[in-house]
């Protein structure tokens, strides 16, 4: 799925098989992923794939925000 804007909190949790590129997300996304991709083009919010178990996780970080 290809969505527009940036998503709510708890965005793809427990994910076990969708692929989803999406511009920004809020608190805990990817939280207990077991499957399926996830790219973020953009922003993240706090605790950022918790608990991922699998799948696999993207964020395209080009101001160096993601390591803070």
């Amino acid at each position: 799925m290809f969505l527009r804007g940036i998503v709510g909190e708890r965005f793809a949790v427990r994910n076990s098989g969708v692929t989803a590129v999406v511009e920004g997300v809020g608190d805990y996304c990817c939280e207990f992923m077991t499957g399926g991709v996830v790219v973020v083009l953009g922003l993240t919010g706090r605790n950022f794939g918790s608990g991922m178990m699998g799948g696999v996780a993207y964020v395209w970080d080009v101001d160096k925000n993601f390591l803070l």
